[in-house]
């Protein structure tokens, strides 16, 4: 056993490119590029990222032990196009149009590169990257991986000796199981995305500490799928999935017929495998003549009901083949939570847990789970999970001083404009959350992933509908159909979601049907084509702060939640510090912004509703 392994650097370069820091087994530290550079889905090397976890770590580069990067093969080609943060929606039709459809069908040779000269960035950091040989797309991975160990190696001084790749799903895997709360239990682990390493779907088994992989699936296509629908229906692909799954329960079922035949048309399960009774030639145009005429709530309630049933059979499937009832869910497909909502719901499964944020962003996390299980096990291939810590928290990004926000206040000369409270109580926030208004909250360390968690919120009163207008209307500029989500206090649960299993929900990953008190008290919270919830249940001890914010509000109305929905601006990252809060509260008609315990409001206080 090797226990001299304490200090890992987990990364994830690409689709939103994320560092991550584990010390002793636990994680200290997590955060994506694109949080510093204000780029949505920032494929940008996490320089940023890097520098902020080593900081919060309190070590250097050379005092890590390994550096675990989250692929074996990453495209650099697409790397340095930026493909996945910087194509617009026109860019991906292009693509179909002038790269894959003559590659595939005209059987031509096509350069990605010629294709897209006009995106080309060789200046990004740290520069020379027209250096590499990308002619050649059977060799420029090799070419492409030695010039990333040297920009690591140059950026933090760690030797390139402890720079090392582990396999995508295994680091998929390892964060599903390691991240939750399941330890030294047979458990099932599932993994499911468009592409990575070779696979797009993988189960594992962990039995008596030991961790095997039992399938492995080429032929797994559902996130492809769902992105290459998400095209067709004129929203951007590797961005705008959510929003499909969201206009989904809109679907009558007489629209939703056809294109869920379609889909059935295609891939099955058959046992843990997948096989075709179709096989599409490709998913843009294939899917595009066989749709041809349907109308678009349709399409997405017919695709999302063939992903549901497809996965709770694959799972069923695996049940019943181990025995095992407990499982877990990581990979792009995880953040699906309707899918989740099914497979939780499953008689078979006794026990569900799905991990924050599974697309490629948590693979930084995986791979510190990996190599860390790697240094402890024994030569019988087990080990204690208990030394192992699960992701407690996600709060693992930066936190700002009130000093810092004074300093702001002051650089700004906001402090004659606006109706500024230094010691702003919870109570007092509270009730102007009670009348009405919309709050942003930046307070404390940011969230890791894609769902703001109370940190990076902006918060209303779900009792009132309207409010979701407002919020849509004034601040995020989302389309009319997309719901928001409520942060219940952990024992109001029962209160307002149907959850006879008792499943932990603490980051905003599965949905939930509700009661009918909860359509009472949190309508604005909730989908409204079918009053489901994607729910973050708050526990004192995991966020005191925001606890205590809900707990005032409770005390108030009677209600034992929050409206929660991202601190952004449609098309931006969450925000991450003080100067990005007053960027949205200055250009969107947010009522208030929570800095710490600064409240700045505009002076224009009158209750809305």
């Amino acid at each position: 056993m090797n226990k001299q392994i304490k200090k890992i650097l987990g990364l994830s370069i690409g689709e939103l490119s994320t560092a991550c820091l584990m010390i002793d087994g636990k994680i200290i530290a997590c955060v994506s590029e694109e949080r510093y550079t204000r780029h949505k889905n920032d494929m940008a090397y996490p320089k940023n990222a890097i520098e902020y976890c080593l900081k919060t770590g309190g070590i250097k580069g050379e005092e890590l032990d390994i550096v675990a990067i989250g692929t074996f093969n990453e495209g650099g080609y697409a790397q340095v196009t930026k493909k996945f943060s910087n194509f617009s929606i026109e860019d991906y039709v292009r693509s179909q149009r002038e790269y894959w459809y003559p590659k595939i069908y005209e059987n031509k040779k096509v350069s990605w590169l010629e294709v897209f000269k006009d995106k080309l960035d060789y200046d990004q950091y740290p520069g020379g990257w027209d250096k590499i040989d990308f002619t050649n797309e059977e060799t420029e991975c090799r070419t492409y991986k030695e010039f990333i160990r040297d920009i690591i190696s140059n950026h933090i001084g760690v030797d390139k000796s402890k720079i090392i790749r582990l396999d995508h799903h295994t680091a998929h895997a390892f964060y599903a199981y390691f991240g939750s709360p399941f330890r030294n239990e047979d458990c099932l682990i599932f993994t499911a995305d468009a592409y990575g390493d070779g696979l797009s779907a993988t189960i594992s088994t962990v039995k008596n500490g030991e961790i095997r992989r039992i399938t492995e699936s080429k032929t797994f296509n559902l996130a492809r799928l769902y992105r290459y629908i998400t095209l067709l229906l004129g929203m951007k692909p590797n961005e705008h999935e959510y929003k499909v799954m969201g206009l989904a329960p809109y679907a009558k079922p007489y629209y939703a017929k056809k294109p869920y035949e379609v889909f059935k048309e295609t891939l099955y399960v058959d046992g843990l495998e997948f096989k075709y009774k179709e096989k599409p030639k490709d998913h843009y145009y294939y899917f595009k003549e066989k749709l041809e005429g349907c109308r678009f709530d349709g399409i997405a309630g017919g695709l999302q009901k063939y992903i549901e049933e497809i996965l709770t059979r694959w799972v069923k499937n695996a049940v019943g083949k181990t025995g095992i009832r407990k499982a877990v869910f990581s990979g792009g497909i995880a953040m699906n939570i309707k899918a989740m909502k099914k497979i939780a719901e499953l008689p078979e499964v006794e026990n569900f847990f799905v991990c924050p944020s599974g697309s490629d962003e948590s693979l930084a996390i995986g791979v510190c789970y990996k190599a860390m299980y790697d240094a402890l096990k024994g030569n019988n291939g087990r080990i204690d999970a208990t030394s192992i810590k699960p992701l407690a928290t996600v709060y693992l990004g930066p936190e700002f001083s009130d000093q810092c926000v004074k300093s702001m206040i002051k650089e700004k000369g906001l402090a004659g404009k606006y109706k500024i409270d230094v010691d702003i109580s919870a109570k007092e926030v509270a009730r102007m959350l009670a009348d009405g208004k919309i709050i942003g909250r930046c307070v404390g360390r940011m969230e890791f992933g894609a769902r703001a968690l109370g940190n990076r919120s902006i918060l209303a009163n779900p009792k009132f509908p309207n409010i979701v207008q407002k919020i849509n209307e004034k601040i995020k500029n989302r389309d009319f159909w997309m719901p928001f989500t409520p942060s219940i206090l952990f024992e109001r649960a029962n209160d307002y979601l149907v959850n006879p299993k008792n499943i932990l929900s603490p980051f905003m990953t599965l949905g939930f049907e509700t009661t009918g008190k909860a359509r009472e008290d949190l309508l604005g919270a909730l989908h409204p084509a079918d009053f489901t919830a994607r729910p973050q249940l708050v526990k004192k001890e995991d966020n005191p702060e925001y606890y205590q914010l809900i707990k005032e509000f409770e005390n108030i109305t009677g209600v034992g939640a929050i409206l929660n929905t991202s601190f952004n601006l449609h098309g931006f990252p969450i925000i991450m510090s003080p100067a990005d809060a007053w960027q949205v509260f200055e250009n969107s008609g947010i009522d208030s912004v929570l800095l710490n315990k600064i409240l700045i409001t505009k002076k224009h206080y009158e209750k809305n509703y």
